[in-house]
């Protein structure tokens, strides 16, 4: 799906140096020359205040230019935009519960999406805008009557990326692909003076995605996983990877920081690419974060050990983030029109493939300039990766539940099997 998207991109060039991180932040920008082509609304001398909300932590500079340029093509209407890459769903609620529901708002896929769906436009009969789509991504924002209550963003990939630099300076010929090969790993870069580990384990989300590679059953993928979970037929107890997680947790804590709970996102990123770490887990969106601490980094993703064997490796993809238009936006046309621009225009497609260097879920004529989300290329053709689980978590459970007791694991405040009954009780409790 995503090879095919690849092949799709073709053209363009690299001119910058990406969901779940930063602070919340407004940008927006006034309206500027005139053009044709306007809202009718604001053609006809009315000011419009389009708000805009999404997750955004990274390619902020040249998303402002694509809001003045939809401006300056729109004479009268000023699109204010609210960056909340921490704490989305949090803020997002603050605001529906105050009746403040932004014309257009970004979500995560999956359960977090469909608790917004009793607002979103439905877009089954705009032939015209899904037909710029891959159909699979498309199929990620359908409510459960089939329903088109979303569009896709980008297909994102996570797991293990690594300093390849690094690995060589520590003598690491061959990329482990079992727990213990990772294990050999961090002791000979431990040798070599190398802070093996920078997991960003202040951010619960981070440890709740590190936790689904362990989680899941590869022979269901991400969604039967999550089934077998909710009917009981699988558990934290009984998956026959999870235990290991603690293993790998416990390499991070020895072979990281000496206080790895104060590491967040942005440092282990800075580490990493500065040479100062060599393994962190996040995902492709952050090529930008990365090519602007050090663009000459050479780094790459490393198939994420999980058991003993080496076929259970996997790097995780799909398609993270979909917009919603408010359905009962007093501009319910312009909001349309601004999203379909981010999304399928020539000036978002380059946002995406060159700014921040992931693959769109809409085709067009631009190289993908990110070398992770190239690199996620060749796993994906060899069949090495899998879904998102934690966008099927029931709702809240990653910040509530997950990260928090993970943490609390690598402390030393929970054993493994009281640490694995608080995962099972608070999956229940949802």
């Amino acid at each position: 799906m995503v090879v095919f998207t690849l092949a799709g991109c073709r053209g363009g060039a690299s001119t910058e140096t990406n969901n779940d991180a930063g602070s919340a932040s407004t940008v927006s920008s006034e309206a500027g020359s005139t053009d044709t082509g306007a809202d009718t609304s604001a053609a006809s001398g009315e000011n419009v205040t389009l708000t805009v909300f999404d997750a955004q932590a990274y390619g902020l500079e040249r998303y402002d230019e694509l809001v003045k340029s939809f401006e300056e093509s729109h004479p009268g209407v000023k699109v204010e935009v609210q960056h909340a890459a921490n704490d989305t769903d949090t803020i997002l609620k603050a605001r529906v519960n105050s009746d403040d529901v932004p014309d257009v708002f970004a979500v995560q896929t999956g359960t977090q999406a469909k608790s917004y769906y009793d607002f979103a436009y439905d877009w089954t009969n705009d032939s015209d805008t899904l037909v710029k789509f891959n159909e699979a991504a498309i199929d990620t924002g359908k409510d459960a009557d089939g329903n088109i209550k979303s569009l896709p963003w980008t297909y994102e990939n996570m797991g293990l990326i690594y300093n390849k630099d690094l690995f060589q300076k520590a003598g690491i010929t061959e990329v482990p692909t079992t727990v213990s090969q990772l294990e050999d790993a961090c002791k000979k870069l431990d040798a070599a003076g190398i802070t093996a580990f920078a997991l960003a384990a202040k951010e619960t989300w981070v440890l709740g995605q590190f936790a689904t590679h362990f989680l899941m059953d590869k022979s269901k993928d991400a969604a039967g996983t999550v089934a077998a979970m909710n009917d009981g037929s699988l558990t934290f107890d009984t998956a026959p990877n999870f235990k290991n997680l603690f293993k790998v947790l416990d390499l991070a804590v020895k072979y990281g920081p000496d206080k790895p709970l104060e590491i967040d996102w942005e440092t282990s990123e800075n580490m990493l690419a500065n040479g100062e770490a060599a393994i962190i887990h996040m995902g492709d969106w952050c090529q930008a974060t990365l090519d602007k601490f050090n663009p000459d980094a050479n780094l790459g993703f490393l198939p994420f050990p999980v058991s003993e064997n080496p076929d259970d490796t996997t790097l995780l993809s799909s398609v993270s983030w979909t917009y919603i238009v408010n359905k009962d936006s007093k501009n319910l046309d312009l909001a349309k029109e601004y999203l379909e621009y981010i999304l399928t225009s020539d000036e978002g497609l380059d946002w995406m493939c060159n700014t921040i260097g992931s693959v769109p879920s809409a085709a067009g004529e631009h190289q993908v300039a990110g070398k992770l989300a190239n690199d996620a290329a060749t796993y994906i053709s060899a069949g090495k990766t899998n879904g998102w689980i934690h966008t099927l978590y029931p709702d809240g459970y990653n910040d509530s539940t997950m990260g928090p007791t993970l943490q609390a694991y690598m402390l030393g405040d929970l054993p493994v099997d009281d640490a694995i009954a608080a995962l099972q009780a608070g999956w229940v409790t949802q």
